[in-house]
């Protein structure tokens, strides 16, 4: 198990949690802007949904963070795996369906959303890790 303290592992978590809701936000604003191809609208708009339901979690999972929920930070740990398997599956669909579309769909934003949500899904993980591994050694009496 890693032997960084929570608190360690908590700041590195809310250090990355809120580059991933400014980089979301980002990729909303900018798929609202720039949405002029009507071929690739259904595909922008599942994107828009799944980065407001995100966005929702990753707001909830702040304060599941801060105090040491583990049910919140488990459901977020579960929204954001979901989430980032969908950007992936998203981004090989339109690369491989048509390139054209590839380029209105996966910009930078997208991109950097996807890695931003993959290394905050680590970190969840590693944090709720050692949260239950805390809980569990107090409840033992350890």
């Amino acid at each position: 198990m890693c032997v960084c303290p929570p608190l360690l592992l908590k700041i590195a978590l809310l250090m990355v949690i809120f580059p991933t809701i400014a980089v979301n936000i980002m990729e909303v604003i900018y798929n609202g802007v720039n949405s002029k191809a009507e071929a690739h609208q259904i595909a922008i708009n599942l994107n828009l949904v799944a980065c407001f339901i995100a966005l929702l979690s990753l707001a909830f999972g702040i304060y599941g963070t801060i105090m040491n929920t583990i049910f919140i930070i488990r459901l977020l740990m579960f929204v954001l795996i979901t989430f980032c398997l969908f950007k992936i599956v998203m981004w090989i669909v339109c690369k491989n369906l048509s390139p054209m579309s590839a380029e209105d769909v996966t910009h930078v934003w997208f991109q950097l959303n996807t890695g931003l949500s993959i290394i905050c899904s680590v970190l969840m993980v590693i944090f709720c890790m050692r949260l239950h591994e805390q809980t569990r050694q107090f409840q033992l009496g350890y």
